[in-house]
């Protein structure tokens, strides 16, 4: 189990506040005696379960997260789901003894659910081996919040999706994928975003913003098909793509995305799951240069649903931040996997803010988007990716599309 990666991520999340942010809200105390009955329950549970951590979700008043740990047995670690970081830095600076280095007692703080079941499920703590316990003195707003992140760790099941190649005695069908691109002409950075494709890949379709296609040809691996159409919204624009994409299935890019070269080798493996209808994937956005990221309070995983079956239904809405809709069925959660954005360090300030201007134009003033000079980062090094080498994508099952 990497414990380091709750705590490292934990301490970038809570060295970073917001403004006139809002301190922890004030809690109500503990009943020693439900405190104590609740631990015993509790820790009863992970002793038949024949686990090796214990998860509570939520840490409330504190006092409960306190009666476990007096209790918790030497081979067992507690960990507490926390998405308030006022909360959890407040009960961190009273509790010193938490988050210290190889501590058995850990606080994972983030305002983000999926960032929670993404650091648990890459520091090695998952469903079969661990204990959940609901805080029973969560205010009543958020115990719903904290019971969707609970049911969501249960359902997502852990898998290895082994590369093809390791199965050359099974007779694996080539992959058919088209990858399908909406760009404009001065999109800085295409020749290496075109270089990035590998020659198995079926097509790479780019709709371009204009009334004409630019003209030139790109060094690219794959096909390149180019079309034109000037953007009135994003969602009709990637409609016209996908209707112009032919494989089975469809990976859809921005101009500043990037995957790894060994994730390109490996990405067919998502392909080989069983009834797998389509795959989220983290988007790390680089900055401010590449060996650190953007994290926590939404800005990661940032999950992209971008790989899907091209099948009948399956359409974009809403004329900003499009969103894929009709995806129904098996859908991976993949891991280390990351689309690299790249948007940060090949964009000026004022072409990213020429942009949200666009953004904001396109939702017909329903959005307004601010860019702003400061964010958490945290080392890429933290976080999972995923090397050739190693032959496998690590994933999470779900049996239904969560969104």
């Amino acid at each position: 189990m990497n414990t380091g990666l709750i705590e490292a991520y934990t301490a970038a999340v809570l060295e970073f506040g917001f403004r006139d942010g809002p301190d922890a809200a004030a809690q109500g105390k503990t009943d020693p005696a439900d405190a104590a009955a609740f631990a015993e329950r509790s820790l009863r549970i992970l002793d038949k379960s024949r686990g090796e951590t214990l998860v509570l979700f939520g840490l409330g008043n504190g006092g409960h997260a306190l009666a476990l740990a007096a209790g918790l047995p030497e081979a067992a670690r507690l960990v507490v789901c926390e998405t308030d970081p006022a909360v959890a830095r407040a009960f961190l600076a009273a509790n010193p003894a938490w988050n210290a280095p190889d501590s058995r007692l850990l606080v994972l703080a983030d305002t983000s659910p999926w960032a929670q079941l993404y650091i648990l499920a890459m520091s090695g703590i998952g469903p079969d081996k661990t204990a959940l316990a609901l805080n029973p003195s969560l205010p009543e707003d958020t115990r719903a919040a904290y019971r969707n992140l609970q049911r969501l760790f249960m359902n997502a099941r852990p898998h290895q999706a082994i590369n093809s190649s390791y199965l050359s005695h099974v007779g694996v069908q080539a992959p058919d994928l088209s990858v399908g691109v909406i760009l404009a002409p001065d999109e800085p950075g295409l020749d290496e975003f075109f270089a990035q494709f590998p020659d198995w890949v079926r097509e790479v379709v780019v709709l371009w913003d204009a009334d004409e296609t630019p003209g030139r040809d790109f060094t690219c691996a794959a096909p390149v098909r180019q079309l034109a159409r000037p953007l009135d919204d994003f969602a009709s624009q990637r409609n016209r793509m996908l209707d112009e994409c032919a494989g089975d299935w469809v990976l859809y890019l921005d101009g500043d995305e990037r995957f790894s070269e060994d994730v390109w080798g490996l990405l067919p493996a998502c392909l080989l799951v069983k009834r797998l209808t389509a795959c989220w994937f983290p988007r790390m956005t680089l900055y401010p240069d590449e060996t650190r990221c953007k994290a926590g309070y939404g800005l990661w995983p940032d999950l992209q649903l971008r790989l899907f079956r091209n099948e009948p239904g399956v359409r974009f809405t809403r004329p900003v931040h499009e969103r894929l809709t009709g995806v129904k069925g098996r859908t991976a959660l993949v891991l280390d996997a990351p689309i690299l954005h790249y948007s940060r360090l090949t964009k000026s300030p004022e072409t990213l803010a020429a942009k949200l201007k666009r953004f904001d134009a396109a939702s017909g003033g329903g959005i307004s988007h601010v860019l702003s000079d400061d964010y958490p980062t945290i080392p890429r090094a933290l976080l999972s990716e995923a090397t050739f080498l190693v032959g496998s994508l690590a994933m999470l099952l779900l049996e239904e599309n969560p969104v």
